[in-house]
């Protein structure tokens, strides 16, 4: 593939072009295919680079090319957004070359949009609070071990970390979101003075919110080992949890990625108890039944 632009700088400050964010892409793009394989992406693109405004990309423009897959989904108010979905990792170099920084995907597949095969809560701190988001996070591993569900964290390249729960077949949107829901909500009556699920920033007063609303239809999170639009070019990457009580949300850059590309996290997916765990949040006064929109709101 040839590179346009190659000098062009796309994080000025750290003096990183776009030919090191299209080679960092083509060295990692194998182990973001074992993730976002087949999935609808969305792009987080910046053309003049990321001190500048960039854009978030839904739609596949006709000049892409026929090896990513499109996924046509109709919008609630009428209309459609055609998603790529990529299935060879050269394309993720391809769209690296269309300034894309960020890669966000769904939590299902373009073949099972329905049927969710990952559980993501993310949990998000005041800037700053790094001892408070590594608590929060060890905290939903304490909660989600309790129901004997497995998971492993990823450092996102920005403020917080994610919680990663791999699902077997039989899940649909409305069971995982509930689950996801309920696991905050435990998690929060443990720690009330540090962790909360108030969605608007006003009244969280400090505490460290657990989103989990990224586990709805049409949701997205961050694939491991993208890039973020921040300072050092930070990379979102999966950790060990020994790895947690000692890592930085951002430690991991474009040039100090480490052995992270043969990290073995064998964690297997699994069918979540989601009776057991919905059960117990309702026996602990978790409310469950407010409504929300994908944005919190209620």
């Amino acid at each position: 593939m040839k590179i346009s632009s190659p000098d062009k700088l796309l994080f000025p400050s750290d003096g990183v072009t776009k030919l090191d964010v299209v080679r960092h892409y083509e060295a990692v793009g194998d182990k973001m295919m074992e993730l976002a394989y087949g999935r609808p992406l969305t792009l987080q693109r910046f053309p003049r680079g990321i001190e500048a405004k960039g854009f978030m990309q839904k739609n596949t423009p006709g000049h892409y090319p026929d090896s990513i897959r499109r996924l046509v989904v109709p919008k609630r108010g009428g209309g459609e957004t055609v998603y790529p979905v990529v299935t060879d990792a050269d394309d993720i170099a391809y769209l690296a070359n269309q300034n894309t920084i960020t890669f966000h995907m769904w939590t299902s597949s373009a073949d099972r949009p329905g049927q969710p095969d990952w559980m993501v809560i993310d949990l998000d701190p005041e800037d700053g609070d790094i001892d408070g988001v590594r608590a929060a996070t060890l905290l939903i591993r304490e909660v989600l071990g309790e129901f004997a569900v497995d998971s492993f964290p990823v450092a996102t390249g920005s403020k917080g970390f994610h919680v990663w729960i791999p699902l077997a077949g039989g899940h649909d949107f409305g069971a995982v979101s509930e689950t996801s829901r309920a696991i905050a909500g435990l998690a929060v009556l443990r720690a009330p003075h540090g962790l909360t699920t108030e969605f608007l920033k006003r009244e969280r007063k400090g505490r460290v919110f657990v989103d989990w609303l990224r586990n709805g239809p049409t949701a997205t999170v961050v694939v491991p080992f993208s890039l973020r639009p921040r300072a050092r070019a930070s990379v979102a990457v999966p950790l060990t949890w020994d790895e947690v009580p000692h890592a930085t949300p951002s430690g991991c850059t474009i040039g100090d990625l480490g052995s992270r590309l043969s990290l073995d996290l064998a964690v297997k997916p699994q069918t979540l108890p989601t009776v057991d765990v919905v059960a117990a949040a309702r026996a602990a006064g978790v409310d469950l039944d407010t409504p929300h929109d994908r944005f919190g709101r209620r």
